[in-house]
């Protein structure tokens, strides 16, 4: 039988219902999307999203977090990236809130910022990351067409 609340692996499990990396992320939200259930997010990188959503001051919805190099071989032409190392999210955002974010995520050390703003509404996001210059060329801004 589980404690009511206890820490394992960097999580919070709260009555074996809701499990929780931070304060405010849910495991479920940082799972691969492929099914697996794989989810090696970076502390330091959950460190770092955790003050982002802190300053932020609002819900941060995640289109994208750890991705196995399965899924992630077959979504994008990028191999071994940030997101199968566990340093990046892709945040739905757009507009003001969208610079905001870009602002209050480069204060917390996010090193790389990726942004689509075109299309439907709902679908616009920013993708950040904090992978060093040993991991890619860093600090950088894209843009997503």
């Amino acid at each position: 039988m589980r404690d009511l609340t206890r820490r394992e692996f960097g999580t919070i499990i709260i009555g074996g219902l809701v499990t929780l990396v931070t304060p405010h992320f849910k495991v479920n939200e940082l799972e691969c999307h492929c099914g697996c259930k794989q989810m090696g997010m970076d502390d330091d990188f959950m460190k770092q999203l955790e003050g982002i959503r802190v300053e932020m001051n609002r819900p941060l919805r995640l289109s994208s977090s750890f991705r196995c190099r399965t899924f992630n071989n077959r979504i994008s032409e990028v191999k071994n990236g940030a997101h199968t190392l566990g340093k990046a999210v892709d945040i739905l955002i757009s507009g003001a809130d969208a610079l905001r974010l870009i602002e209050v995520a480069r204060k917390h050390g996010i090193s790389g910022l990726g942004l689509q703003q075109k299309g439907e509404h709902g679908r616009r996001f920013c993708h950040i990351d904090s992978l060093s210059p040993d991991e890619a060329p860093r600090p950088a801004l894209w843009t997503y067409s």
